[in-house]
């Protein structure tokens, strides 16, 4: 059985905040964010489609055209093991829009 690295809220937080300050005033945005925890790092590349308000520019809705993400654990021998975890997009999204 594979163990399933979880992301937890503040990742989202993290990769949300990472974005925001990347996108500025785009309507795309692609990109390799990062977020660190006591489990490892985690990874997410995205591509975005960004609506915005016609009117204020505020962001309405975000989809993601695709969507990559997995974390980053030090084994014991000191190499790097690419590890599946429990991202979902719907999770970021709510902390984007």
């Amino acid at each position: 059985m594979k163990s399933i690295c979880t992301i937890t809220k503040g990742c989202y937080r993290d990769f949300a905040e990472q974005i925001a300050q990347r996108v500025g005033s785009r309507s795309y945005l692609n990109g390799v964010f990062f977020s660190d925890s006591p489990k490892g790092q985690h990874r997410l590349e995205v591509n975005l489609i960004i609506y915005r308000d016609p009117i204020s520019g505020l962001i309405v809705d975000i989809d993601a055209v695709w969507w990559d993400s997995y974390t980053i654990i030090e084994q014991e021998d000191g190499e790097p093991k690419l590890m599946i975890n429990d991202f979902d997009f719907s999770r970021l999204k709510e902390e984007l829009v």
